[in-house]
């Protein structure tokens, strides 16, 4: 009996530590999948953006204006950053 019982208490501390060891695998793979997927996601709207921006010709009033707009967001950023801010 007290064997039964001891390795009983054995196999239910083998079957703790092999949950726990599937617990950080499961955490790595989710982390994984949302690495891998924010990456796709990321590498797709920046290629398909570069890509529409090369295929419009640069000497037009649309792209003279995006590039305008964008130096001044630009520098506005950068001004924003550069002052102190107020303590409320």
């Amino acid at each position: 009996m007290r064997d039964a019982i001891h390795n009983a208490s054995e196999d239910a501390h083998r079957a703790r530590e092999r949950v726990k060891e599937a617990g950080a695998g499961m955490g790595q793979s989710v982390s994984r999948f949302t690495y891998t997927s924010s990456y796709m996601l990321s590498y797709g709207l920046v290629y398909a953006t570069v890509f529409v921006a090369r295929s419009i010709p640069q000497e037009n009033p649309i792209v003279e204006g995006l590039i305008d707009g964008g130096r001044a967001a630009i520098e506005a950023l950068n001004e924003a950053k550069s002052k102190p801010t107020e303590a409320a």
